[in-house]
């Protein structure tokens, strides 16, 4: 059994989903459960954190996970659970003391082809895509935040170095044809 002083808090059980065990899991701010990467999630059950093995995931949200835990397949068995606090192990956690999306708001973007591209000036939370968005000389230039994409980031600096797939920033600023002249 881990310790409470080995672990930090997620979130909370926050209700059953359907009638065969799943539980809505409420993430706490900041908490990316994807990255986690957790086999075992440890429910403060009685003053002690009791280690579930999780089934199966599927994410409806940044805030909320539905989670399938072993042993946990009625849905009496799940309601029990609801308000339980959840706990992984502290070392899971350090992993994700990177920035948020949105902590890159302000900073420049540089491209490998095509140099500086823009300021991030938003991010678009659209489900399994988010997207920073950034102004180029009047233009929107979108992309997905895909860390396959991302370089290298400067915080001192607020910079970051993106290598785009080729095509896409050219998509942004070719003339369309509503800016053509007519003929």
């Amino acid at each position: 059994m881990i310790e409470k002083e080995e672990s930090s808090q997620i979130g909370f059980i926050q209700k059953t989903h359907g009638v065969k065990g799943e539980l809505t899991l409420a993430l706490i701010e900041n908490v990316d459960y994807e990255a986690l990467e957790v086999d075992f999630l440890y429910l403060d059950i009685d003053n002690g954190l009791v280690p579930f093995y999780v089934e199966s995931y599927r994410i409806k949200s940044t805030k909320n996970v539905l989670i399938k835990l072993e042993s946990i397949d009625t849905e009496n068995r799940a309601n029990e659970l609801s308000g339980i606090a959840v706990f992984v192990n502290s070392e899971q956690l350090k992993d994700q003391d990177q920035l948020s999306d949105t902590d890159f708001l302000g900073y420049r973007v540089f491209d490998r082809n095509k140099g500086y591209i823009g300021e991030i000036n938003a991010v678009l939370e659209i489900t399994n895509n988010p997207l920073f968005s950034l102004d180029f000389e009047g233009k929107e230039i979108l992309f997905p935040i895909n860390p396959n994409f991302i370089i290298a980031t400067d915080d001192a600096e607020k910079t970051v170095q993106v290598d785009l797939p080729e095509g896409l920033i050219d998509l942004y600023l070719a003339e369309t044809e509503d800016d053509q002249d007519d003929f």
